[in-house]
């Protein structure tokens, strides 16, 4: 059923208010008969099903400057997800060269890192005993490796932990390293020592890795970890230069990790085989680089045309208001502390975007996020639904033709995934601003409606055509 509404102006800025009052009537009427019929224009809705399948995210963007993702979760529905990370780590950069005397001989090594959160699907697993792993990369973490393909060349297979590295999801985890890796790291020359770059491209990165939960057992914990507050601390004793004569002396020598520098997280996922481009009652959605409702363009751009053919629009002539997506799911647990734990907080559409300054593809929200008053896909729990406006998206694939969409499918494919706010405000103008980006640290499961549920994915649109 179509709403017909007359409208006098030829934009979509509508705000409609409502006034109650208790000896006032209101003619609503009133200068509707001003407006000719040849310059008015007609608001309509429309609902269509959202033709949604499930696919994984390939190249997920897996380079940050501030934390590191560690820790691996086996479920029934996707099996098992293994996370992992590289990081750099060189003395601080400092005016004064860094002086450690001659002769020094280590005493013990260990690195502490804090925890920023972590996500296990099951509560009565927050403290789950996991362990630990620690190699040395072949190479440095930078811009040349973007995404989270870890390959068996990425580092030495030999531990350089000392093994028994039990981490029970505590505010740090410490792990002690063997001596003949802290005097090699010891046996830095000077310049090395000045300068980072130097002293990395010795010494490369440092791989963070977790044993999977036992074959056969269900469950595990994601471990987010803050690398700028992450240090090497090395015991040492050492020969002073400064003076003659002095007695040998001990002292500690500290290397942050992370620190002004790069991070790249890894991922793995057993839940690629159940990619489906057929229609279904339900659709899994999975966090991070894991699969994802997603709309295949050419199926949505020939659904739309379907039904603008079959009101006889001419599709150069339709104005897109508003264009909402409705995802509902159901649960068997419907307690908060249930959803809060296998749903996202939103689901928004992400496509695949080229730097053309860097060259990479990375995942980014679609730019109808920025749009002001817009829905961003929050979860309403009373509902049992994530609801969005993507009304730029649905225009341009109603006025443009299948080849350009076809030649485009990159700017228009939707992987409906979890996205960060990060807001940004200044001391001096008093102003704020507010990005969002894919969230690729956050790990979850779900599961939604599909497009053969009763209660199926929508898009509802609010349109109007614009007179020849």
């Amino acid at each position: 059923m179509h709403s017909f509404f007359k409208a006098a102006a030829l934009t979509f800025a509508i705000s409609i208010s409502f006034f109650a009052s208790s000896c006032i009537e209101v003619d609503k009427t009133l200068g509707a008969d001003n407006t000719p019929d040849d310059q008015a224009l007609y608001l309509q809705t429309a609902t269509f099903h959202l033709p949604l399948q499930t696919k994984m995210m390939d190249s997920l963007q897996a380079l940050t400057t501030t934390y590191g993702v560690a820790g691996a979760i086996r479920t029934p529905e996707f099996g098992l997800a293994k996370f992992s990370f590289a990081t750099n780590y060189a003395p601080y950069y400092t005016d004064k060269k860094i002086n450690l005397g001659t002769d020094r001989k280590i005493k013990s090594i260990y690195l502490t890192i804090q925890k920023k959160s972590n996500t296990v699907m099951d509560l009565s697993q927050t403290s789950l005993p996991q362990n630990f792993r620690v190699y040395r990369m072949t190479r440095v973490v930078d811009t040349t490796s973007r995404y989270g393909e870890l390959k068996s060349t990425d580092y030495n297979p030999v531990q350089i932990d000392t093994g028994a590295v039990i981490y029970t999801g505590g505010d740090t985890l410490r792990v002690w390293l063997k001596n003949s890796f802290g005097q090699e790291l010891l046996s830095a020359t000077q310049l090395e020592l000045d300068s980072s770059m130097r002293f990395m491209e010795r010494f490369k990165a440092m791989l963070f890795m977790c044993d999977a939960p036992e074959d056969g057992t269900y469950g595990g914990r994601l471990n987010v970890f803050s690398t700028v507050d992450a240090y090497i601390n090395i015991l040492f004793s050492f020969q002073p230069t400064w003076k003659s004569g002095l007695a040998r002396k001990d002292s500690i020598f500290v290397i942050p990790l992370g620190d002004n520098s790069y991070t790249q997280n890894f991922s793995s996922y057993e839940s690629k085989p159940l990619e489906s481009a057929e229609e279904k009652e339900y659709l899994t959605v999975e966090g991070i680089g894991g699969l994802k409702p997603y709309v295949d363009p050419m199926v949505l751009k020939d659904t739309l045309d379907k039904w603008i053919a079959k009101k006889g629009y001419n599709p150069k002539k339709v104005l897109i208001g508003k264009a909402t997506f409705r995802l509902p799911f159901v649960t068997d647990n419907s307690t908060v502390s249930f959803i809060n734990n296998c749903f996202p907080a939103n689901l928004y559409p992400n496509n695949k975007i080229w730097d053309t300054k860097s060259s990479f593809w990375y995942y980014a929200p679609l730019e109808d996020v920025y749009t002001n008053q817009n829905n961003t896909g929050d979860i309403n729990r009373s509902l049992s639904c994530y609801t969005g406006d993507i009304s730029s998206l649905i225009q341009q694939l109603v006025i443009n033709d299948k080849d350009y969409v076809q030649a485009n499918w990159k700017k228009f494919a939707m992987w409906f995934s979890c996205v960060n706010e990060n807001t940004t405000s200044s001391y001096y103008s008093e102003t704020s601003t507010t990005n969002y980006t894919a969230d690729a640290s956050s790990y979850y499961i779900g599961k939604l409606n599909g497009p053969l549920h009763a209660n199926y994915p929508t898009i509802e649109i609010i349109y109007a055509v614009m007179n020849d």
